[in-house]
């Protein structure tokens, strides 16, 4: 006789299997609560019968951004997504149309519908259907708007997003309280504020602002939409992802790249995790958006965020919705706060941290009188922070400028460089860096087509360049070309068949690069690459498939189970130590 029960739980069991695979349960069973959404996420309409929009894409945008963007705004919504409680991906009952998530959704679209009747202003709200077994349930909503494109490239879409569902201690629990005040009320926030803003200006691309459903179950809805775009081909020029973008405290836990601990602040940085390092576009998207912070928002912006281009694509051990759509080939970017409350494993002994728990609320009445006296949100933190993915999407949504082509040219420490394909572009950004950082350690703005930079040592370099046009938007900086620059006693450096390059950042607390330079592929029967401790213990040994040129190693601290120190990472080729060097791990 059949163990139903057992049946039951096996059937559901491999579902859950699949699912963590990555695999939708049907990749097709796509529902869009309104046909027109697809054809305007294609570009299938006559910009002239939306309202006319008054903002212009031009050089006084980031004004209107600064004064547009209210921290009060930002309060307010939050404090409304906080009321439903509990927003848990699972709590989406159609006989409570007012509570959880299905509420939040049902608010937040309240809230799109009366923007849209605002003189020129457009918003077209929509909602998507789909399969995705997370928990106990597979069919999910997940609610976005659009912001038709007026120029030649409305059929390009570029996406802003945040999760929009909340959890407790529970990843499945859809009764505790899940306020979600930081994780992701704040990012939700943000893009509410977005759509309230950036619905009254015109933007060439096509603008899609998406509140996901169950991130904290896998990424099941970022992974959907993610499939729906490339189901139905259409072509995204950005991902901007907001996942905790409030809170400006330390706490005693924080997932590595990690905050100095209890008690500490941090109220003037932002980071930037994408993948990749060299010619990666999603990291040029990262570097664009600090480029764009530090050439046009500081202008007009007192205390403007510093952005931290991150070496990961993500914190150690975690992920977000930026993922899904980088694995679909889109480039895709994370905001996210320099400091976190938590690591968000409230299974661990003792863990107190807010971050995936009832405990992430918006902050504390200290005195009793009905009145928060503590915010665990920072407004004006999280007002910036909007500012920036405002710029940043307003950038991607209107230039027009392709990526350059050059010609490098190493000379006796200098790099002459040629751009091949100048446009109209009005100034040129030529970025310069090594190839163990990861952001640029020389930037050269002019208006000429060609340059000399001197002074430069005899290495390796990686150089790019952008345009700016006369609105002052940047196009994406484009393939990053490798030179060496020539030595000014022996005209050329001696180099060696393979080459080990210091590690960086060093000191690391999470992720560190290791470059490898192959200059003679042919030298190179096996490589590995093998750390020991100070005291001579083998800690990791990687086996290395070597290509020709820069090869990227990206050192893990879990591999040493996390123990700060001193290591030696050594390159073995054909059997023989070929070169040492030292790496501190620290916890900060």
């Amino acid at each position: 006789m059949i163990n139903l029960a057992f049946l039951k739980q096996y059937i559901f069991t491999l579902l859950l299997l699949v699912n963590f695979h990555g695999f939708l349960l049907s990749q097709t069973n796509f529902s869009l609560s309104n046909p027109v959404c697809l054809d305007l996420m294609k570009g299938n309409f006559n910009s002239d019968s939306f309202s006319k929009r008054i903002v212009h894409p031009d050089a006084q945008l980031r004004n209107y951004l600064v004064q547009q963007i209210n921290a009060d705004s930002l309060h307010q919504y939050l404090k409304g997504l906080i009321s439903f409680r509990n927003r848990n991906t699972i709590s989406d009952d159609p006989s409570k149309p007012n509570e959880g998530i299905r509420g939040a959704r049902a608010w937040i679209k309240s809230h799109l519908d009366r923007w849209a009747q605002q003189a020129n202003s457009v918003l077209i709200p929509c909602e998507l259907e789909f399969d995705y077994l997370m928990c106990t349930k597979v069919r999910h909503t997940e609610l976005f708007t659009l912001i038709p494109g007026t120029g030649s490239l409305k059929n390009e879409l570029v996406i802003v997003e945040a999760h929009l569902d909340s959890r407790c201690e529970d990843v499945c629990d859809s009764l505790c309280l899940a306020e979600g005040a930081d994780d992701n009320g704040s990012g939700s926030a943000l893009l509410m504020e977005m759509a309230r803003v950036l619905s009254k200006v015109q933007l060439n691309r096509t603008m899609a602002i998406i509140w996901i459903t169950g991130e904290e179950q896998g990424l099941g809805g970022s992974r959907s939409f993610a499939a729906f775009c490339k189901a139905n081909n259409l072509v995204l020029k950005a991902v901007f992802n907001n996942d905790i973008v409030g809170g400006i405290e330390c706490g005693v836990t924080s997932s590595p790249p990690s905050c100095p601990g209890p008690n500490q602040f941090d109220s003037l940085r932002l980071r930037i995790f994408s993948s990749g390092t060299t010619n990666s576009m999603s990291k040029n998207l990262a570097r664009m958006t600090r480029i764009l912070v530090e050439q046009n928002l500081s202008k007009v912006m007192v205390n403007a965020p510093q952005i931290d281009v991150m070496y990961g694509e993500d914190r150690t051990g975690r992920g977000s919705d930026h993922i899904p759509f980088r694995e679909q080939g889109y480039t895709a970017i994370r905001f996210t706060s320099s400091y976190e409350h938590g690591d968000g494993n409230p299974s661990q002994a003792g863990y107190v941290d807010r971050q995936h728990s009832s405990r992430d609320i918006l902050g504390k009445d200290i005195d009793g009188d009905g009145i928060l006296d503590s915010l665990y949100v920072n407004f004006n933190y999280l007002k910036n922070n909007a500012i920036v993915n405002a710029l940043s999407i307003a950038n991607a949504s209107s230039t027009t400028l392709l990526p350059f082509i050059l010609q490098v040219k190493p000379k006796t420490n200098s790099l002459d460089i040629k751009i091949d394909n100048p446009q109209n572009a009005t100034k040129y950004i030529y970025g310069i860096r090594k190839i163990n950082n990861t952001y640029f350690d020389t930037i050269i703005i002019t208006d000429q087509t060609q340059i000399l930079i001197d002074g430069l040592s005899p290495t390796l370099y990686y150089v790019t360049a952008c345009g700016v046009n006369q609105e002052q938007w940047i196009s994406m900086f484009g393939l990053e070309y490798s030179a060496r620059v020539l030595n000014s006693i022996k005209q050329v450096e001696p180099t060696k068949p393979i080459e080990l390059l210091q590690n960086r950042p060093n000191p690391f607390d999470e992720l560190t690069l290791i470059p490898i330079i192959v200059n003679d592929l042919s030298f190179i029967k096996e490589a590995s690459m093998v750390v020991t401790s100070e005291d001579g213990r083998i800690i990791k040994q990687i086996k290395l498939d070597l290509t020709e040129g820069v090869n990227e190693l990206f050192y893990n601290y879990s591999w040493n189970q996390f123990e700060c120190g001193t290591y030696f990472y050594s390159l073995i080729i054909n059997g023989t130590k070929i070169d040492t060097k030292k790496m501190e791990m620290v916890s900060y």
